[in-house]
């Protein structure tokens, strides 16, 4: 089915409140509703999320990329020839965020034509339940916050926690505490955001062997020496990926090195088609991967569900609610349209992504770029 056009719209949602880690904040959810639009009127669609502070990428520069450069070499391809339009949209190098929201898009409108859902399509459903992971955001010096959390979460069903961290003797107190309310099966990962020098990490590896399971890119991606060492020197820690994957390449490259043990996937930035690859790759090296949280709202965790849901190399608890954390206000983009019992989330019936976006609110929280 030919693409006949593409649209965009901006959002900007405030808050309920601030949300931090190492090298970042954000208060207002400024991301872009992107709208796949085939000839016969069908549609896909997903949100957009720039990380100015990882990618480099902000609302105005999604926008443009996508609006001045990408969609006008689409319109016209067909829909379901990814390889074409990959080779298009990669005249832009780098624009993660924005490549990949077309991608998921494209996904969700093929799968709507085809009358299955995005899982189905990608080759599954392997499972219909997604165990989740429970992030709880910067909030390092509120640990009796996150203990009080945690604890709900564990009754809640909760069999995984990913604390944003990055200063390490407050990390490792907080991890320690964590470890001490947690039942044995459940596991616990650590995100310093790259921000622990190499003497840190021996440090909060020294003190934290039996508490963590996993530690995500604790230090800068480009020491590599480091991140083998740590790899090599504590094997019951597994480093698990994030900015050092954000291609194919990339996880080729830190596969090779020996120095990742989990592959954490971001839907946003690698969409399926690329994601995929990825995944493909850790099955091949016998790694197991989880989808990794981008900040996205319900539309976006909507895509991420699905595609979790599609692997079974996607074996690791997965950061796919970090919308019901209860920072935005009115229902989001969806008004409903993904349940959480007993700490997984449910596939939901219905083709593409399962869900509908409620324009209202788009329209309702719409800017002008």
């Amino acid at each position: 089915m030919k693409i006949k056009d593409i649209q965009l719209f901006p959002i900007a949602m405030p808050q309920t409140y601030e949300t931090h880690w190492a090298n970042g904040r954000v208060s207002l959810a400024r991301h872009i509703v992107v709208k796949v639009i085939a000839e016969n009127g069908v549609y896909g669609v997903t949100e957009a999320i720039p990380r100015p502070g990882i990618y480099g990428e902000t609302q105005e520069s999604i926008y443009h990329a996508l609006k001045d450069i990408v969609i006008p070499s689409l319109i016209g391809l067909d829909s379901f020839n990814l390889e074409a339009i990959w080779e298009q949209m990669n005249e832009l190098p780098f624009n993660y965020g924005a490549k990949g929201s077309i991608d998921v898009a494209v996904n969700d409108l093929n799968a709507r034509l085809m009358g299955v859902s995005c899982a189905e399509m990608l080759g599954g459903p392997y499972r219909r339940e997604v165990p989740l992971c429970w992030v709880s955001g910067g909030t390092w010096f509120e640990e009796e916050k996150i203990l009080r959390e945690t604890k709900q979460k564990i009754d809640e069903g909760y069999k995984a926690f990913k604390i944003k961290a990055g200063h390490f003797e407050q990390d490792i107190r907080l991890a320690q505490k964590l470890r001490s309310i947690c039942p044995p099966d459940v596991q616990l990962n650590i995100d310093p955001n790259q921000r622990y020098s190499r003497e840190e990490l021996v440090k909060v590896s020294n003190e934290l062997r039996g508490v963590v399971n996993s530690i995500e890119e604790p230090v800068p991606v480009w020491d590599d020496e480091a991140r083998v060492e740590f790899t090599h020197r504590c094997p019951e820690i597994a480093l698990l990926s994030d900015e050092s994957t954000f291609t194919v390449p990339d996880t080729a490259r830190q596969m090779r090195l020996g120095a990742v043990r989990r592959l954490g996937v971001k839907i946003p930035r690698t969409g399926f088609t690329l994601t995929r690859k990825q995944v493909y790759m850790a099955e091949s090296a016998d790694i197991p991967a989880q989808v990794s949280t981008q900040g996205e709202m319900d539309l976006g965790c909507a895509a991420c569900l699905q595609f979790a849901a599609a692997f079974k190399q996607v074996s690791l608890p997965c950061e796919i609610a970090y919308f019901a954390k209860g920072m935005y206000p009115d229902s989001m983009l969806l008004g409903g349209g993904l349940r959480i019992e007993d700490g997984r989330m449910l596939l939901p019936d219905g083709p593409g992504m399962g869900v509908e976006v409620n324009w209202d609110i788009v329209e309702k929280y719409g800017v002008k770029l």
